[in-house]
């Protein structure tokens, strides 16, 4: 069996697909060193891995988000690792770990949470794509101070730029999801989302649920502060025909929102797999695993994005059919009461949007998902496959 080293970023919606291959891999019998910020320990070490944190103070989830890049000297991660392993698996974020692999010439391979941007602009669109140069003008002396210390300290051809691909790259969607790509070779391996619910906690209240329709509202772990979203679909759905499931994180202050109607079950934090299983709806501020996870089941979507990345995943949702993009003009995430209710509807009357979204589920589901990874990270390592009994 092999042993192998995870560089991660401290933010969900990367870490989380990792889990279930982490998770598996160790079942297997392999050896999995986990690095990440000291507040995600807990969540991880329930796979079986050995963790290891990273140096302190890490940056906030929503300064990684903002910056698209926060960044680690590669040579601390370099003088940590006291046992070579036989395989570095890195975020594609994570440009120590590529660094690491690189400067100990240790086989390594990229774990994408994302679309691959590079040969995406064509789908990006020119205008969205300007407006995200734009965004990250005032980080871009942070990223260049980086890229001048690395490059002293480990050669420019091992620095490299702001994402490198490994020898192998996972993409955790499916290639029929994914939007039209110039760039992606034999290199990229489709496995579809990573989903295993043995790595969710949570419970919640079902014998509160109506039997007619249920819609789930969710902005995810970073945006979940947006008490103008919530005050809006209160007020577009106040009196509608349906039971809302509304997400608002744990960090919210559920009396801040004011008086809650009385078709709305409102949680800091619902088990989000269970809860789709159920949903004939689902509003979301678009980061792909809640995407992923809302076609996985099958569920139309109305998709709110707050940053660059949610826009990318909503315009993919709407251009398969799967649903609705709204307030897709910067600055994002700002639509109102109106706009909910009339996407609602959409999504809710129209068997299309239901039917696109299961055809997409079944591309996500027929991709392999955390196995399929798995089973990639061996073939790449040489190792045998167990038998299955």
């Amino acid at each position: 069996m092999a042993r192998i080293a995870y560089f991660g970023i401290p933010a969900h919606g990367h870490t989380n697909p990792t889990l279930p291959v982490v998770q598996e891999m160790v079942s297997r019998g392999h050896e999995v060193l986990y690095y990440n910020a000291e507040a995600f320990r807990a969540r991880i070490e329930t796979t079986g891995v050995d963790f290891r944190p990273y140096p302190e103070p890490m940056p906030s989830e929503r300064a990684i988000s903002e910056a698209m890049h926060e960044f680690i000297n590669a040579s601390l991660m370099i003088s940590g690792m006291s046992e070579r392993p036989d395989l570095i698996l890195y975020d594609s974020v994570a440009m120590w770990g590529y660094i690491a692999a690189r400067s100990h010439a240790i086989p390594h391979i990229c774990s994408i949470t994302h679309f691959v941007l590079n040969g995406s602009q064509r789908a990006i669109g020119l205008g969205t794509l300007a407006r995200f140069v734009l965004t990250t003008i005032p980080h871009a002396p942070a990223l260049f101070k980086w890229r001048r210390r690395m490059a002293q300290q480990y050669g420019k051809d091992i620095a490299g730029g702001i994402t490198e691909y490994g020898d192998l790259n996972l993409v955790f969607t499916s290639r029929a999801f994914h939007p039209r790509n110039s760039f992606v070779d034999e290199r990229f391996r489709f496995v579809g989302p990573s989903i295993n619910p043995a790595t969710r906690d949570g419970d919640f209240p079902f014998d509160e649920v109506d039997d007619g329709t249920v819609v789930y509202i969710s902005l995810g772990t970073i945006n979940h502060l947006d008490m103008n979203f919530y005050r809006a679909a209160f007020e577009a759905f106040a009196n509608y025909p349906a039971q809302f499931i509304l997400s608002v994180g744990k960090n919210t202050e559920i009396e801040r929102l004011g008086d809650v109607p009385a078709n709305f079950i409102v949680r800091p934090y619902v088990p989000q797999l269970e809860v789709l299983q159920r949903a004939d709806a689902f509003i979301t501020h678009g980061g792909l695993n809640s995407v992923h996870e809302g076609l996985y089941y099958g569920v139309p979507e109305v998709v709110a994005p707050h940053q660059f990345e949610q826009l990318l995943n909503g315009k993919r949702v709407a251009e398969a059919g799967a649903g609705i993009l709204l307030g897709d003009h910067y600055p994002y995430g700002r639509v109102t009461a109106a706009e909910l209710r009339t996407a609602l509807d959409a999504v809710l009357n129209d068997s299309a949007y239901r039917e696109n979204a299961e055809r997409i589920g079944e591309t996500l589901r027929a991709a392999g998902g955390y196995p399929r990874a798995v089973e990639e990270i061996e073939a790449f390592l040489g190792v045998r496959a167990p038998q299955l009994a």
